[in-house]
């Protein structure tokens, strides 16, 4: 096994009491990670995997008994510490990957549905994620018991990080005082969404963009358009149109830290003759006079969407995942958000996620060159 990777996982503690410690901690992470990569979806198949390969696992694992059970996966999945294992995982990821100095950071909430119990009255675990756009990997999350909570999660998640100079990105959920004020004494900037939820404030937003609209002079616009998507007979333009907050002279008092501007951005559609308009309002601690920046800021932020949690659901199968304890279920979700980033930075193989863990499930060569373990 890479020495390097025993200097950073071996920080992750191992739980269990000396008399279960049959295999060690490194080999059941590193069979987990490989398994993960190669599109196992549960500690069965893990293991399965794990046997399947045991000639190559043996030529650089210990492996004294074999490979482990999937009990054993999952009582040891059910007790590691998910906060150290993001870290050691993050800390692998400056090791073998170069990694770009974060521009925008995307924070949203997916539920794990498959780990609800309906017998229980149990909801599916939700888990607040946030996702690095420079480096298309997941770089921390942090679990909430229900929806609604989110707003108690997003500044655990902004503590977990290192978010200095980066633009943090969410939808109306993070509109909180504590939340800005968080992220500018972090020395980062936001934009952030807002909705019907945030009564005056976003009412007020609404109100001075209408106003414009209907022909006062009294506001200064500053304008930027994307460039149009053409898209299976669709076009898609999007125009962004931002006011400096100073121009309100204090009619907004929102109390927000840093609250320079507020933007509406309007994304008309047109296809097969029929157009269609829809706008959305921001607050943003970037300058009016930086449209552009605000604009591709809300466009980045769709990746969290399209390239995390569409990957977990359609690559990972991360909603039909049966897992019930929560924090294996953290574990597990954790592990697949790694192995995405992986397969990501793995360039060799020119091909989509799920061709690529196809690859890793037959090639073990491919696999040890996409985890970069031996």
């Amino acid at each position: 096994m890479a020495v390097k990777f025993k200097e950073i996982f071996s920080s992750v503690k191992d739980p269990r009491v000396n008399r279960t410690k049959k295999h060690p901690l490194l080999d059941i992470i590193a069979l987990s990670i490989c398994g993960i990569i190669a599109g196992c979806e549960s500690f069965e198949e893990i293991s399965d995997f794990g046997k399947a390969h045991i000639e190559w696992f043996n030529s650089f694992l210990e492996l004294p008994h074999g490979i482990p059970s999937h009990d054993t996966f999952e009582r040891v999945f059910a007790v590691l510490d998910n906060n150290v294992l993001q870290s050691c995982c993050m800390e692998w990821f400056k090791q073998v990957s170069q990694l770009l100095p974060e521009t925008v950071i995307a924070i949203d909430g997916k539920t794990l549905r498959g780990s609800a119990r309906k017998n229980k009255s149990l909801k599916g675990l939700h888990v607040v994620n946030a996702w690095s756009c420079a480096n298309l990997i997941s770089i921390g999350q942090v679990k909430v018991s229900d929806k609604s909570n989110e707003i108690t999660a997003i500044p655990e998640i902004l503590d977990l990080l290192s978010i200095k100079g980066a633009i943090i990105t969410m939808d109306a959920m993070g509109a909180q005082k504590e939340i800005v004020e968080q992220i500018i004494s972090k020395g980062a900037d936001y934009v952030i969404s807002l909705k019907g939820n945030q009564g005056n404030l976003h009412n007020s937003v609404k109100d001075a963009f209408e106003l414009y609209d209907k022909g006062s002079k009294a506001l200064n616009m500053n304008t930027a358009k994307d460039d149009i998507d053409a898209d299976h007979g669709r076009i898609d333009e999007r125009t962004i149109e931002a006011i400096c907050t100073k121009e309100f002279d204090g009619y907004l008092g929102s109390g927000f830290k840093s609250l320079n501007c507020v933007a509406r951005v309007k994304r008309t559609t047109y296809q097969n003759g029929n157009r269609s308009t829809e706008s959305r309002y921001y607050i943003s601690s970037l300058l009016a006079n930086e449209p552009r920046k605000i604009l591709d800021a809300t466009r980045d932020h769709w990746q969290i969407e399209n390239n995390l949690h569409w990957a977990l659901d359609i690559s990972f199968n991360e909603d039909g995942s049966r897992i019930r304890n929560e924090n294996s279920s953290m574990n597990f979700s954790w592990m697949r958000k790694f192995a995405l980033g992986l397969l990501k930075k793995e360039t060799s193989f020119k091909a989509s996620i799920r061709r690529k863990q196809r690859k890793a499930a037959v090639n073990t060569s491919y696999l040890g060159k996409t985890m970069r373990l031996i």
